[in-house]
């Protein structure tokens, strides 16, 4: 049973580069997963689906970066995708990103699955390392197993809730 998730309003940054340029976050629409697929094929992360709620960032209408939350249980999701183009890096993009899908999120229970240099960065937003006694989805398992034979930067476990 998938949750229905009501986008609230987009958030307006201000961008460090230019502080002239508001970015804009949102859900992506329809026509628009076939971009976010493309940018995750690039970089080897798994494809979004329609059921996936995924946002994109955009500053004067182009876009970004962009991120996602995918159900992986009834109550459980992954907090995941975040990519930002590399030319727009260093300018909280991602950790704007991380705030909206957190701020649209239904889910109690948040994984995360990002790579072991990028531990703390998702710390700041409460995730924390998963106690080895503790449940975790079989969707979340199978795509531990996927990094490591995909990536050669290890991945770590976080959870949220």
């Amino acid at each position: 049973m998938l949750l229905e998730i009501e986008t609230k309003p987009y958030f307006m940054y201000r961008h460090s580069r230019n502080k002239n340029n508001a970015m804009q976050i949102r859900k992506i629409h329809p026509s628009e997963l076939s971009w976010a697929n493309a940018q995750y094929s690039s970089i080897r992360f798994s494809l979004s689906s329609e059921s996936d709620f995924t946002v994109v960032a955009e500053i004067d209408g182009a876009k970004v970066g962009l991120g996602r939350l995918v159900q992986v249980e009834k109550d459980a999701a992954e907090l995941g995708g975040l990519f930002v183009l590399p030319e727009h890096r260093g300018h909280s993009i991602a950790a704007n990103l991380v705030e909206f899908l957190l701020k649209n999120n239904t889910y109690p229970t948040l994984f995360c699955v990002p790579f072991t240099h990028l531990e703390m960065f998702y710390r700041r937003f409460g995730f924390l390392p998963t106690d080895p006694t503790m449940f975790v989805p079989e969707k979340i398992t199978k795509k531990l197993q996927w990094c490591a034979g995909t990536y050669e930067s290890d991945v770590v476990l976080l959870r949220r809730g």
